[in-house]
């Protein structure tokens, strides 16, 4: 179909216009580079690539500009935040002096719900729950105040309704302390928070602080623990369980779950024993066993540390358990960190008690009383033997009795019959163990002892041991050292002609 006039009238006027507009100049030198010169070879080098370019340049420019297009296409609404982000009312600025009836004008936020506002200082009121000190000598709150000073409150504080109507804040704290002393507006969030939500902003607020106090640590990771606890509630039995509170605090702050939990379990130390670990007096694991002592039994702990009495582990360590038993006092508080108490038990020697000495008998007798076992071994008796006094044997001179026998006279006979008597008497029983007679028990105290066995841990056995060894090996260099001097002795004889 021939185009109609309406579109004719239009076309034409802008090809005349795209005509004008182009120089009469430049169409014969759009037309020059086209055919360039056969014997100039750097011009068709520069020229060659140049429309290789053109030719390559179409393809491959739409596929990054049809990704970048996808890219930059949004894709379905975006994300809603977690509830109490949005702002839902504004309102307005407040910068008199509130009386009680202003405060109590201030429109209450609802569940979700996130008021704005400019207010005056006086509007805001520390929370309760907000037991943080503010260093304010310290370079950071100098730099804000100097901050706020030149430029005023830029970020807003977060601030909720406690159960007394009054507007406290949870997020902000040094921010409204600098403007109520300059005079200063502070913009402000007004949420509606139940307890442990505003627990947990106000542990953030400061745990988020460059420079933090052991003893402001402890307690906002405390009170964060504590409060996600809660919220998380109990545990259904047999439901897959995810991480710890405390495995998620530590994953959050960046340390060991370890020391996490003895910073927690500092969070009962009082200040003076916080302080000793700031100053990189006291370490915290040994802050940790002082942290189970009651307030003034750290204090007591704190003023000792200042007299240079030393703590370790291991007195702190005992001390914890003596705590756990019996009350504790100022004086035994030091004997336990000098190492007085509770008094060491030193093992008492037993008493030796000698082997009871058997009563002599005669040999009839003794063949009676003696019990059949196969461990004592009785020498028959030999039967008895009629002597005339002729043959008897007097007793020698060196006043040794013969052990044959000895003579039993009966009166009114020339015979007598001699009864057979041992002299000295055999003992029917042999003593059970010859050593009880060597056995020695002696003690050794003092520093004298602690020389040579340093390690308190001991036992008695061991160091009985030691000493037997110690012994056998002076026996040994004795036996080698005499040995060595017959070998010389007979070296300076000489060899035996």
């Amino acid at each position: 179909m021939p185009p109609s006039p309406a579109k004719a009238t239009v076309e034409k006027p802008a090809e005349k216009k795209a005509e004008a507009a182009v120089p009469p100049a430049a169409k014969p030198e759009e037309k020059k580079p086209a055919e360039p010169p056969k014997d100039d070879k750097k011009v068709a080098e520069a020229t060659t690539p140049a429309a290789a370019d053109k030719e390559k340049k179409p393809a491959p420019s739409k596929a990054p500009a049809t990704k970048a297009e996808k890219e930059e296409k949004p894709v379905g609404t975006v994300a809603e935040g977690p509830t109490g982000t949005a702002i839902t009312k504004l309102l307005g600025e407040k910068l008199s002096p509130p009386t009680e009836k202003d405060k109590k004008a201030l429109p209450i936020p609802g569940e979700g719900e996130a008021f704005s506002a400019i207010l005056h200082p006086a509007y805001l009121k520390k929370a309760d729950i907000n037991t943080f000190f503010v260093d304010r000598d310290s370079d950071d709150f100098k730099e804000l105040y100097q901050s706020i000073k030149r430029f005023g409150v830029k970020d807003p504080v977060l601030a909720r309704f406690n159960k007394d109507g009054e507007l406290e804040i949870l997020y902000g704290q040094r921010r409204h302390l600098i403007a109520s002393e300059l005079n200063y507006p502070i913009p402000t969030i007004i949420q509606q928070l139940d307890d442990d939500d505003a627990r947990i902003l106000v542990a953030d607020g400061n745990l988020h602080r460059e420079h933090i106090s052991t003893y402001d640590l402890s307690r906002a990771l405390r009170m964060k623990a504590d409060s996600m606890k809660r919220k998380a509630g109990r545990k259904i039995r047999g439901a897959k369980s995810g991480p710890e509170t405390d495995e998620i605090i530590a994953k959050e702050i960046g340390m060991s779950t370890m020391k996490l939990n003895r910073l927690m379990k500092l969070s009962e130390a009082t200040r003076s024993i916080c302080d000793l670990v700031d100053e990189g007096r006291l370490p915290t694991s040994v802050a940790y066993n002082i942290a189970f002592l009651q307030p003034k039994h750290q204090d007591t702990v704190a003023d000792l540390i200042g007299i240079n009495v030393r703590v370790n582990n291991e007195n702190t360590g005992i001390l914890k358990k003596v705590a756990s038993t019996e009350s504790l006092t100022e004086q035994k508080i030091r004997d336990v960190l000098e190492g007085k108490y509770p008094p060491k038990v030193v093992e008492k020697p037993k008493p030796v008690t000698p082997p009871t000495p058997v009563a002599p008998t005669t040999p009839a007798t003794a063949s009676a009383s003696v019990p059949k076992s196969p461990d004592i071994l009785v020498p028959p008796v030999p039967p008895v033997q009629p002597k005339t006094l002729d043959n008897v044997t007097p007793f020698p001179s060196t006043g040794t009795v013969p052990a044959q026998s000895a003579p039993s006279v009966t009166p009114g006979k020339d015979t007598a019959t001699v009864v057979p008597t041992t002299f000295p008497p055999k003992l029917a029983v042999e003593p059970q163990d010859r050593e009880n007679s060597y056995e020695t028990k002696i003690v050794l105290r003092g520093d004298r002892l602690r020389k040579y066995f340093p390690d308190v841990s001991m036992t008695p056995r061991e160091i009985e041991d030691s000493v037997y060894d110690a012994l056998e090996e002076r026996r040994q260099r004795l036996e080698k050292q005499k040995q060595k001097a017959e070998i010389f002795n007979k070296e300076k004889k000489g060899p035996v002609k």
